[in-house]
């Protein structure tokens, strides 16, 4: 369930303090004639993710940039919910608005991405057991010496479908 809330984005996130929640709001930017959405992934009170979106759903910023323009908000839509359901959120997000990997915007061929934690099963058990498979299967090639363009030329998978297994596993905070 969806609840608004009509607080500084600080103030929110103390109260939101170990929640895991998918927070939403408008703001105008300068010189965007449209109002752009903005999108902030919590986990256990952690931010995931945090994106500012054009009316189109282009990526205008993310990270500490998105959150620096997402500070003056004062109305936003929570939703609360458990730490799968708010990942399944940002995986659809990131597909359905084909947000860029950080990944592979530095240069996929010299990039080799690492892990950063255990990858959670029962956090897969959202996907089909074909998506569970290739990303369990992608995670396992991630070591921190691989570059993204040796895991795609190991896997018999087109390289798009790597890139978005490899930005789903960064969304998720499993590799960086």
């Amino acid at each position: 369930m969806e609840k608004t809330y009509h607080l500084d984005l600080k103030t929110l996130l103390e109260y939101l303090h170990g929640k895991s929640a998918v927070l939403r709001t408008s703001i105008v930017l300068p010189k965007m004639r449209q109002p752009c959405q903005g999108y902030i992934f919590l986990k256990n009170g952690q931010v995931l993710r945090s994106y500012v979106l054009d009316h189109a759903g282009t990526l205008l910023s993310e990270g500490p940039k998105a959150n620096a323009q997402l500070s003056t908000t004062t109305e936003w839509r929570v939703q609360i919910e458990s730490e799968q359901i708010v990942e399944q959120e940002l995986v659809t997000l990131v597909q359905q608005y084909r947000i860029p990997s950080g990944l592979l915007s530095t240069g996929p061929a010299a990039t080799a991405p690492h892990q950063r934690r255990p990858l959670d099963m029962a956090a897969l058990q959202m996907f089909s057991p074909k998506q569970s498979l290739l990303l369990r299967t992608v995670f396992t090639l991630v070591n921190g010496e691989r570059t993204v363009a040796q895991i795609k030329t190991q896997l018999n998978y087109p390289p798009n479908i790597i890139e978005e297994t490899l930005e789903v596993l960064r969304s998720l905070g499993y590799i960086e």
